[in-house]
C-alpha cells in the first residue's frame, strides 16, 4: 500500500497545482519533510520549496531519520508529465490519494480523502498550520492528526459498506 498523497500549492479560491507522492504520504512522514525542506534546506523560502516540489512527481519524500523534525530531506523523484496536476479542492475527486498537503499563503493546509455516503471520495480539510510554526510541531501532534484521519476513513468506509448491504437486503431505504 502506497499511502499516496499530493504536494503543492493552493490559491485562495481552492484551486491547486500539485504533484503526486507514491509512498508514505502520511502526516508523520510528509510534514517533517516539508518542514526540513522549507526551513533547513531552502532557508525559510516557502516559494522555493513549492517550486522544488512542483518539478516532479515523487516516489517518496522524507526527512532523514535521526535528524529531528527539521533534518535532512531525501526525495526520490519520478519521471512524469511536464505539468503538475491541477484541480479544485472542493470538486476534484482524490482518486487513489489519501492526503493532500497544499501551501496557501503562509499556511500548510492538510486535506484527507474520505468516502461520503454516496459518490466518489471527497477532500475534507483536516489540519492547518502556519509555515513558521512547522518546526515546533511535535511528532505526537502529527501522529494524532494521522490516527484521527485513518479512523475517520475507516468509519466512513464501514458505514458506506453497511448502507450498501442494507440497500441490497431491503432495497433503497435511506434518502
Amino acid at each position: 500500500m502506497g499511502l499516496r498523497a499530493l504536494l503543492g500549492v493552493e490559491d485562495a479560491g481552492g484551486t491547486y497545482r500539485a504533484r503526486y507522492v507514491h509512498y508514505d504520504g502520511c502526516p508523520t512522514v510528509i510534514v517533517p519533510a516539508l518542514t526540513a525542506l522549507v526551513h533547513n534546506v531552502l532557508d525559510h523560502d516557502q516559494a522555493a520549496a513549492v517550486d522544488h516540489l512542483l518539478r516532479s512527481d515523487w516516489r517518496s519524500l522524507y526527512a532523514l531519520p535521526g535528524t529531528g523534525m527539521a533534518g535532512e530531506v531525501v526525495g526520490a523523484p519520478i519521471l512524469c508529465a511536464p505539468e503538475p496536476e491541477t484541480g479544485h479542492i472542493g470538486t476534484t475527486t482524490p482518486g487513489d490519494r489519501e492526503w493532500a498537503y497544499l501551501f496557501g499563503g503562509h499556511r500548510l493546509h492538510v486535506y484527507l480523502a474520505v468516502w461520503p455516503e454516496r459518490g466518489d471520495k471527497q477532500w475534507q480539510p483536516w489540519a492547518c498550520w502556519s509555515v513558521n510554526e512547522l518546526p515546533s510541531l511535535s511528532m505526537t501532534e502529527l501522529l494524532d492528526v494521522q490516527k484521527r484521519g485513518f479512523a475517520t476513513q475507516w468509519r466512513a468506509a464501514d458505514f458506506r459498506k453497511y448502507m450498501a448491504a442494507v440497500a441490497e437486503r431491503y432495497g433503497e431505504v435511506w434518502r
